[in-house]
This record gives structure tokens, sequence and C-alpha cells, in this order.
């Protein structure tokens, strides 16, 4: 009887602590995000890629950056950062107390606009130095978090 009450103590303890140990940290999660959007971005910078794939991969730089919930998030598109956080821009705001994260989030800001204005681009060329473009702020951004 002694060991199964202390058993039970011992899992309602993890359980209790659970939250605490697997919970989501902003930054990591910010930071998660940030190398999958990268990878993602990184493989439409190269050229010879039709403007519908350049737009696509923008769309989808923009989905991570804004979770699903932001104002330009494309469901089509999809979120290669679904589950990884609640979008980057959300993750870095609710990260206090950290001195890097403004300048992640100046960059990560930079590369939005950069991701707008390549998905308005009627021309290739244009919409993948727009990707490069995202493709360097969001590594600076990463940088930033380390």
């Amino acid at each position: 009887m002694r060991i199964g009450t202390v058993a039970v103590l011992i899992v309602l303890a993890g359980l209790t602590v659970l939250p605490v140990v697997h919970g989501q940290d902003p930054v990591a999660a910010a930071r998660t995000q940030l190398m999958t959007a990268l990878f993602d971005v990184a493989d439409q910078t190269q050229r010879g890629t039709a403007l519908s794939a350049a737009h696509l991969r923008l769309r989808r730089m923009i989905n991570c950056l804004e979770g699903p919930g932001g104002k330009n998030f494309t469901v089509a598109a999809g979120n290669p950062c679904r589950g990884q956080g609640s979008g980057i821009f959300n993750d870095l705001r609710a990260a206090t107390g950290n001195a890097k994260v403004g300048t992640a989030l100046r960059f990560a800001e930079a590369a939005h606009g950069f991701a707008l204005q390549g998905i308005a681009s009627t021309d290739v060329g244009v919409a993948q130095t727009y990707a490069w473009m995202v493709a360097f702020d969001l590594n600076n951004a990463l940088d930033a978090l380390r």
C-alpha cells in the first residue's frame, strides 16, 4: 500500500511538472520556425523556377511568419512551420526579457515586407530576387537569436 501511494505521488508530481518542462519556449519555437522557413525559401532562390512556384514559396514564408491567424495567411499555400509554434511574429512578440528578440523581430518584419513585394511581382526574376532578400533576413533573424 505504501509503495502504491508513493507511485501515485510520483506520477502526480510528474504530471504537475510536465507542462512546465514541456512548455513551449517562444524563442525556441521562433528559432525552429525560422530554420524551417529558411530551408523552405532557400529552394526558391534558384533560377529557372516558374513564377507560380516563386509566389507559392513566398506565400509559405508569409504563413510561417504570420501564423494561421495572420492577415495574409493563405491556407492553400500550406504552412511548413505548422505545429512548430504560433507563427514567428507571435512567438517573438510573446518572448519577454530577451534582448535579442527585438533584433530578430525587425529582420523577420523586413523578410515579411520583401515576401509581400515578391508575391506582387509579375516577373519571376524579380520574385526570386525578393526570395533571396527574404532568405537573407530570415538568416539574420535566426543569427540574432543565437
